[in-house]
């Protein structure tokens, strides 16, 4: 992450963070999305044991998806 959050928004229902992961792709659910000083804005996920997370750096965010 560059920057520093300044404001996090929740996500719709249908909105998706595609990750590059091991030279595949993986989609998770994105529960909300984080906006920094510098103007980036990324998903925020939820990790396996629940807790809710950036993008960690064994995963590469490249898009989000509406289904």
């Amino acid at each position: 992450m560059k920057g520093r959050v300044i404001q996090i928004m929740p996500a719709p229902d249908n909105l998706f963070a595609v990750y590059g992961k091991n030279g595949g792709e993986e989609e998770r659910k994105a529960l909300c999305v984080a906006l920094t000083d510098q103007g980036s804005v990324f998903p925020m996920v939820m990790n396996n044991d629940g807790s809710v997370r950036e993008t960690g750096e064994e995963d590469t965010f490249k898009r989000f998806e509406w289904k």
